[in-house]
């Protein structure tokens, strides 16, 4: 009767130490993140014209510069962003940019809006990442507060405290 006792303790045994591998093999489901942001961008870059119909503006260009978020995006609160783009005075811009973390990350966007000057509203949609931003979806705008163009050489700075949006990371 012993053997049959200690037979049974041991299949016991067996059973739970095969049923706590099997749970802990499975591996844990990250959850999804999403959230709001606030914060300023302050960017700088150059224009180069582009020979185009009469009284049409058009031209390429690139911006970079610090985004320093209130609120974390994604657990980051400051990014290096850099857009490139092309810039039409009829048909308005198209825009690409990417902000990279301090570790590297990167949240990939897309802007639309007008020509780089105070007062215009830009919107902005996010359309990936990489790292611990992969996958990540959301919109963001903001408003140039302040800018400056330096026609003779092409430089732009821009400055503004109204960037905000949301985002979601699967």
């Amino acid at each position: 009767m012993a053997d049959r006792i200690t037979a049974g303790i041991l299949g016991l045994a067996i059973i739970v130490i095969f049923a706590f591998s099997a749970v802990l093999a499975v591996p844990a489901a990250s959850a999804e993140q999403a959230g709001t942001f606030a914060g300023t961008w302050v960017a700088s870059g150059q224009r180069q014209p582009f020979d185009f119909v009469e009284g049409r503006n058009v031209g390429t260009f690139n911006l970079a510069g610090n985004v320093s978020l209130k609120d974390e995006f994604g657990a980051i609160e400051d990014f290096w962003a850099e857009c490139v783009g092309l810039s039409d005075s009829t048909a308005g811009s198209c825009v690409r940019c990417v902000w990279r973390s301090l570790k590297g990350e990167k949240a990939y966007s897309v802007l639309s809006g007008q020509p780089l000057k105070e007062g215009v509203k830009v919107t902005g949609e996010f359309v990936g990442g990489t790292g611990s931003l992969k996958g990540v979806v959301g919109t963001f705008s903001f408003t140039w507060d302040t800018t400056f163009f330096d026609s003779d050489r092409g430089m732009f700075t821009g400055h503004t405290e109204d960037l905000s949006g949301s985002y979601r990371i699967p």
